[in-house]
């Protein structure tokens, strides 16, 4: 023991000179976990844990900490870190040693359990009154504590009373309060306050009201119209009763009778101000302030007059349609003026009685329209329009059905065309040649007759068509040529379905006679790249039965750019097509003519527009294409001795009223009628896009082009050629920038004035200054309908059906999309004073409306 002691102090002295002599660890800073805690309730706890670290990132275990909250109310620490809360929101737990600190936030969001009346329930008040007491809600979790800054809704369930406001926060001791005006029934009436799945409710009883006036708003008034709007009172009275106006005054022409009527015949438009004061025999008043316009009197048109309005002229004043005499027929179009912009929006007109009994207007038979608000419902809509496919015309029903077809199938076509030319980078097409072949055999205008067997590589709807090395040639063998055409059919189909030689050269007739002309005239010609001075027919399986033609822009291109080409004019077409023309068919019809033009003109504009690099919208390339079908049949009228081709059309041009109107000259003409009259009777339209099912835009887009044609180029003294050569041309820009630099108007413009020649044409109305000149459309498309479902002159399809709409209640709804127009027909029974028109849609800045008086 003696010898172990100085060992002992000689080691603690060395350990004593060791811990010296090494420097203190500094803090350098603080970690905080968790970083961020919630809670959801008074008294519960959070731990918090804090560590000091030294610059090293070592932890310093022997450091002081001490713990604050940022906000006591939310909760408190405890020095061993541990939070309780004490209310709700966000408070900073921090931690601090030294000169060093750190925090972790706690977020504390009660959950509502409960919401518990706290005033205002069970009280007796006068009906119309406000309740003395507020109702008042306090929302609380589980623990019995308010929750603040929670929106509660109220809602009014029985008596039609108003609560004001509808939703309310609420404060710091999670109340919420709302003002109740009763609502006009005696009895008990209902309020609930809800929060999510939350809710309690709130009674009152309504006594008997003391004298109140109740109207709040006047309907408008219509300057030269009677009006007669009586003021609404309710609640105790003691007779008599004195009106009175308390301040401003009724414009011109209205005042305020004994009765609380005011009434009178207003005589210029104008919007006053004015109090109306009612007093009873015991000394109850009432007052309300009250605001009357009086909107222009009603328009006043003559027949073959035209209004174009804006959506902004339907507001505040609606146009409005005198009652005149019986007979007075309106005519009035809604239309989208541009071809682009939002798609499909809802659109619906209501009628109103103008001077209708019990007030100034009339509200329509379904309920008004709110501004811009579609209203539900609508009224009757016309029948469905369609082409009978037994009678009177199965032959043009046949037709166009394969037409539409066709027309589907070209818009997936002209669409995989512009791809492979972005993929292909704009390739240039052959050069247009326009040489006549070397001397050899030849034809009667100097051409080589055509070889007897061609190699030609069937058209593939891939896109990768063109990429080497393309689809394996197949023979064709010629079945009849002329000097425009040399038509061609796969050697394999020929064994089977064989082209007939005649009806091979009632085509090549047809387009001789008819065809090479228009293409010449309307399109400055056909290409000419594989030097035969022919545009190649090719009869082959690839098209399918239901299709008539087509074209490819891939034929003009080079194998070296395409290997699918066949770098030669070429146009597909259907051996079923051919076959349509012997007499001997169940259903005999002519399609194949008109649709050789149709196709020819797309070999002459697609070419132009390859060389361009930039190819038309498809509803202007088809619209014009249509074009070409429709005047190589007027040209065939005319030649077998029916109408010429600049007259004007009617019902007359056609064979007899025998059932049958179809004739392989009239054909082409009469599928431009009918494909006109499905895409308009259809309930949306346009001329650019296929809104409705059952139609294409192929039908519309003729039409415009032959508007255009008519009325600015002339149609009629046979000039329009030059305006669609125009538009033809590979140097004019492609889609409406092109209609618009030829003819040198915008396109809304001409949308316009489109809808115009179509609301006055046959009428019998003054036309307007650009109209139809060479169609009279309602006698011209009388026989394509449904026996009944249109009568003679409907054209062009009103929605309010196939009878004019008579100056009563109504409202009509529907859908409206660019380019496309909408019609409605009014005709007054010359009683009342006349009808408003209101306007329901939304804004719309390409909309226009517009009215013509027709008789």
């Amino acid at each position: 023991m003696t010898r172990l002691g100085p060992l002992l102090a000689v080691a603690v002295l060395a350990a004593s000179g060791c811990d010296d002599n090494r420097a203190p660890r500094v803090p350098h800073a603080m970690v905080v976990s968790p970083a961020r805690a919630t809670a959801a309730e008074v008294g519960a706890t959070v731990p918090f844990r804090a560590q000091v670290l030294d610059e090293d990132g070592a932890i310093i275990y022997e450091a002081d900490i001490r713990w604050s909250s940022s906000d006591e109310r939310v909760a408190t620490v405890s020095q061993r870190g541990l939070a309780e809360v004490t209310g709700q929101g966000s408070a900073e737990i921090r931690a601090t040693h030294g000169r060093v600190s750190a925090s972790g936030l706690l977020e504390v969001r009660f959950t509502p359990a409960r919401i518990v009346k706290v005033t205002g329930d069970a009280q007796r008040a006068p009906a119309l009154a406000r309740l003395p007491r507020d109702p008042a809600v306090r929302v609380e979790d589980r623990t019995g504590t308010a929750i603040p800054g929670v929106d509660v809704t109220f809602e009014v369930v029985s008596g039609e009373g108003v609560v004001e406001p509808r939703s309310a926060a609420t404060d710091t001791s999670g109340v919420a309060s709302v003002r109740w005006t009763l609502g006009s029934s005696q009895g008990e009436q209902r309020l609930r306050a809800r929060l999510d799945t939350l809710a309690v409710e709130f009674t009152a009883f309504a006594t008997e009201p003391e004298l109140t006036i109740v109207t709040q708003e006047l309907g408008r008034a219509r300057a030269t119209v009677p009006y007669r709007e009586p003021i609404g009172i309710l609640g105790i009275r003691e007779e008599p009763l004195v009106w009175s106006i308390a301040a401003g005054s009724p414009p011109p022409g209205i005042h305020l009778d004994s009765t609380g009527v005011l009434t009178g015949t207003p005589t210029a438009p104008e919007t006053a101000s004015f109090t109306v004061s009612v007093g009873d025999a015991a000394g109850r008043e009432s007052s309300q302030a009250l605001t009357l316009r009086v909107c222009p009197e009603a328009m006043r048109i003559q027949p073959g007059d035209v209004l174009v309005l804006t959506e902004d002229d339907f507001a505040p004043c609606p146009p409005a349609l005198p009652a005149g005499s019986a007979g007075d027929l309106y005519r009035m179009a809604a239309l989208r003026a541009s071809t682009s912009g939002v798609y499909r929006r809802p659109i619906a007109f209501s009628a109103i009685e103008l001077g209708a009994a019990g007030g100034g207007t009339a509200a329509p038979a379904e309920g008004p329209v709110p501004a811009r608000r579609l209203a539900p419902g609508s009224s009757t809509s016309p029948a469905a329009y369609a082409l009978d496919p037994s009678a009177p015309a199965p032959a043009l029903a046949a037709g166009v059905r394969i037409a539409e077809a066709t027309a589907r199938h070209h818009a997936t076509l002209f669409e995989e065309a512009r791809r492979l030319m972005r993929r292909l980078g704009g390739p240039e097409p052959l050069a247009d040649t326009r040489a006549r072949p070397s001397p050899g055999a030849q034809g009667a205008a100097g051409l080589e007759t055509p070889s007897h067997r061609v190699l030609l590589r069937p058209y593939s709807d891939s896109d990768a068509a063109c990429s080497p090395p393309g689809p394996s040639p197949v023979v064709a063998l010629l079945v009849g040529y002329n000097d425009h055409l040399a038509i061609y059919q796969d050697s394999i189909q020929r064994l089977a379905d064989s082209v007939r030689t005649r009806d091979a050269r009632q085509v090549l007739d047809y387009y001789a006679a008819h065809g090479a002309a228009t293409i010449d005239e309307y399109f400055g010609g056909v290409s000419d790249i594989n030097g035969d001075g022919r545009v190649t027919v090719f009869v082959s399986p690839v098209v399918d039965d239901d299709v008539a033609a087509f074209v490819w822009p891939g034929d003009f291109l080079s194998r070296a750019d395409c290997a699918a080409s066949n770098e030669r004019e070429l146009v597909y077409f259907s051996e079923r097509q051919f076959r349509a023309l012997g007499p001997e068919q169940e259903v005999t019809h002519y399609l194949a003519l008109s649709a050789m033009v149709h196709e020819v003109k797309h070999v002459s504009s697609l070419y132009r527009r390859t060389a361009s690099g930039i190819h038309q919208p498809t509803w202007i390339e088809e619209g014009t294409a249509e074009i070409a079908a429709e005047v190589s049949s007027r040209r065939a009228m005319a030649a077998a001795g029916g109408v010429a081709r600049g007259a004007m059309l009617t019902r007359d041009a056609y064979p007899p009223r025998s059932g049958i109107i179809t004739s392989p000259e009239n054909y082409g003409m009469l599928v431009m009628l009918a494909r006109t009259l499905l895409s308009y009777s259809a309930n949306t339209n346009s001329l650019t896009g296929d809104p409705s099912p059952g139609h294409s835009y192929y039908g519309t887009s003729w039409h415009f082009h032959r508007f255009l044609g008519d009325a600015y180029g002339n149609a009629a003294q046979l000039a329009d050629g030059d305006l669609f050569t125009a538009l033809n041309d590979a140097t004019t820009p492609a889609g409406t920038a092109g209609i618009e630099s030829v003819i040198g108007k915008p396109t809304q413009v001409l949308i316009r004035e489109y809808a115009t020649a179509m609301m006055l044409n046959g009428t019998g109305a003054p036309p307007p200054e650009r109209a139809f000149r060479t169609y009279d459309f309602p006698s011209a498309t009388f026989e394509l309908f449904r026996p009944g479902d249109q009568p003679e002159g409907r054209y062009p399809w009103p929605r309010t059906g196939p009878t004019p709409a008579p100056f009563r209640a109504a409202t009509w709804v529907g859908t409206l999309v660019p380019a496309g127009v909408r019609f409605h027909d009014f005709e007054s029974q010359g009683l009342g004073h006349g009808i408003e028109i209101e306007l329901s849609a939304p804004p719309l800045p390409d909309l226009r409306v517009v009215f013509s008086r027709l008789r």
